[in-house]
């Protein structure tokens, strides 16, 4: 009885330091900063906020497009590596596309990806947001001048 008393204590005492500590984690209200009304008096509001600085949704979506473009894998220039990084795709498949833009003298379109053994259309749903192709293509593809 009296291991089953000092259990439920142990429990107790646990739950409560549990809680503590998430109450704690937990970020409080805004902390609000005291001005002086005086100096709040003397500053004259000549600026509209609206018109000189931009919106944050539009600061955001800008942001993440740019990050989106960094981020892109360009697969005329893709190392085995770092197609090995793309979702589904091992060492085989790597070599694969690095050997089709080598025949082919590089990829157009992200589509083109789709002409490689392996590459079904659930794999190239999964990839091809992650891919970009540039324009330039490299791996000696050779230009022909007439």
């Amino acid at each position: 009885m009296q291991s089953l008393l000092f259990k439920l204590g142990l429990l107790i005492v646990a739950m409560g330091v549990s809680m503590w500590m998430m109450a704690r984690s937990h970020p409080r209200g805004p902390i609000a900063a005291i001005a002086d009304e005086r100096t709040l008096e003397t500053v004259p509001r000549t600026v509209d906020l609206d018109e000189q600085f931009p919106k944050i949704q539009e600061v955001v979506g800008t942001t993440q497009g740019i990050q989106a473009e960094q981020h892109l894998l360009d697969l005329n220039r893709a190392s085995a590596g770092e197609l090995e990084a793309l979702p589904g795709i091992g060492a085989v498949l790597a070599q694969r596309v690095i050997a089709f833009r080598t025949s082919a003298g590089g990829f157009r379109t992200v589509e083109d990806l789709r002409e490689v053994k392996g590459i079904g259309s659930k794999k190239f749903d999964r990839i091809k947001s992650l891919v970009t192709v540039s324009a330039s293509r490299s791996h000696g593809a050779k230009q022909h001048e007439l």
